[in-house]
């Protein structure tokens, strides 16, 4: 995947794992950069519209769902998230294999993969959506729901956990769409989805279904985005590929997925901690605002992670035609402009969030700014060094993002208990933002320690006192704004505008700094 000639690539990855050259050579590809512009924007469109859509929708919802149905239906999305990720590493595996396969064209051996893990994926379906029938009721008291609603809430989370099934099962085939770069096609899916997500929510709303109304909506709108992905998916696949990958290729699979697992687990129980720990010791009912919290923040979050996609995609196709050395002034160019962007982002999001989530909301839901504000600081730090860990895992690395999600869990933990006394659940809130910074810095360490062919330490790009700078600056504009700002969503939108001011001094003294170097660096050189 480059516009020059390059070197032949390395037989093996830094896993030891072989990805012998295609006969027929690289497929051709696109240009990174304009690889990775063209998958960033379809998947900011993804990102948006749907953004859109629950934010403009979520007051509404609130109001006709209920504050108590609201919050259960936020519940019950973080435990069947939780159950999503037991999958054995799969998923997340097949993708990076899926990438290297597709840097050197060989449809044989990505549908081989598909077709044995697809095996696995519909058997662990199945099984988790025979659990949660028979379990469902201990399920639901653990987190003290009123009697008044478990009937609803059983069907949901029966549903909802078959959709999980469902849901790893199709995203085998949108990994293998993903690898070959359309990521037009996800876009339009997810695009369509929400379309169905927002119309058979205001179908609920309008006609009483509750939680019912809400089950139905979440099948339908993954329906239709199977109907969109699988067939083009189905494009990169050959018959003669029809067939079992060996007993060597799986020990070498499952050697790289279960730490994919491990640290699957550990990534999801820290994200969906605050709102259960909220839910079992609030309860059901009263667990809203701070489900709402996190659900905002990893909206806010997932905006730059639409970037995620198209880099892994990048990054898996380059070592697979040329070779980790030759692909690694590529990569760090890469991380630069990924560590800048997401630290204006986090920088300016954090107080416009502050300020906006709580003009957004009812009063009930009064803490939810606060909550979200938190976890979006925590959140940079899990972004700041994507790049660096998608590159180890693409080189066969997989014990970094299971020891950096493992450690995250574990200072969480350890600081939630610790905090927990003087602040309640808010110190659990604080303790989830601190267990992901010490995440990672330990996953920096780690990186250098194990990954032979390195690329720049990730800290050493961002730009400190620019985005401190540009953070005030956008505080400052918000508290003397907020007083005279509406509530609802224009409220929201309207703090959202305020953080442009902070967002364009960012963006030019970042330019201007970097400019200044590049010179200086010239002149010296010169």
């Amino acid at each position: 995947m480059t516009d020059h000639p390059t070197p032949a690539p390395d037989p093996k990855d830094d896993s030891g794992m072989e990805f012998t050259p295609s006969p027929k050579g690289p497929a051709p590809t696109r240009g990174s950069a304009r690889t990775l512009v063209s998958g960033t924007s379809w998947s900011v469109v993804a990102q948006i519209i749907p953004l859109a859509i629950n934010l403009g929708m979520t007051p509404y919802i609130i109001s006709g769902l209920g504050g108590a149905r609201y919050s259960i239906f936020l519940l019950i999305s973080s435990i069947t998230m939780l159950l999503s990720q037991f999958d054995g590493g799969i998923g997340q595996s097949a993708l990076r294999y899926f990438t290297l396969y597709a840097g050197r064209d060989d449809r044989e051996a990505t549908t081989r993969l598909l077709f044995s893990v697809s095996a696995v994926i519909a058997a662990f379906g199945v099984l988790i959506t025979v659990v949660v029938v028979v379990f469902s009721q201990p399920i639901l008291t653990f987190f003290r729901l009123e009697d008044a609603f478990v009937r609803e809430a059983t069907v949901l989370l029966v549903c909802l956990t078959a959709v999980v099934g469902f849901l790893l099962l199709r995203n085998l085939y949108n990994a293998v769409v993903s690898a070959r770069h359309q990521f037009g096609v996800l876009s339009v899916a997810v695009v369509a989805g929400h379309v169905v997500y927002a119309i058979g929510l205001v179908l609920t709303v309008e006609n009483g279904w509750g939680l019912y109304g809400v089950a139905a909506t979440m099948i339908l709108q993954q329906v239709v985005g199977t109907l969109i992905t699988v067939p083009v998916g189905l494009r990169y696949l050959t018959r003669a590929g029809m067939a079992f990958i060996s007993r060597a290729e799986a020990a070498d699979f499952a050697r790289y997925a279960w730490k994919v697992q491990v640290a699957g687990i550990a990534t999801v129980v820290t994200a969906q901690k605050d709102q259960l720990v909220a839910g079992r010791a609030l309860s059901a009912q009263a667990s809203g605002p701070f489900g709402q919290g996190s659900s905002f923040a990893n909206q806010l979050k997932s905006v730059p992670l639409n970037a995620v996609a198209p880099i892994q995609a990048l990054i898996g196709a380059e070592i697979g035609a040329v070779g980790a050395e030759a692909s690694r002034a590529k990569v760090e160019k890469l991380q630069y402009l990924w560590v800048v962007f997401v630290t204006g982002w986090c920088a300016v999001g954090i107080p416009a969030t502050l300020v906006g989530v709580r003009l957004w909301l009812p009063q009930e839901y009064a803490l939810t700014g606060a909550v979200a504000a938190i976890l979006l600081a925590g959140h940079f730090f899990t972004l700041v060094c994507t790049v660096s860990k998608t590159w180890a895992m693409t080189l066969g690395q997989a014990e970094v993002a299971m020891q950096q999600s493992l450690i995250t869990l574990v200072s969480n933990v350890a600081l939630s208990i610790a905090l927990w006394f003087p602040f309640g659940i808010m110190g659990v809130v604080v303790g989830t933002s601190l267990g992901a910074a010490i995440g990672a810095m330990t996953l920096s360490f780690h990186v250098r320690r194990v990954v032979p062919t390195r690329v720049r330490w990730f800290m050493r790009d961002v730009p400190y006192w620019q985005a401190a700078l540009c953070a005030a600056l956008t505080f400052g504009i918000e508290a003397v704004c907020e007083p005279y700002l509406p509530g609802g969503v224009r409220g929201l939108a309207l703090a959202g505008l305020l953080a442009l001011p902070g967002s364009v001094v960012f963006v030019l003294i970042t330019l201007g700094v970097r400019g200044s170097k590049e010179a200086y660096a010239m002149v010296r050189r010169g």
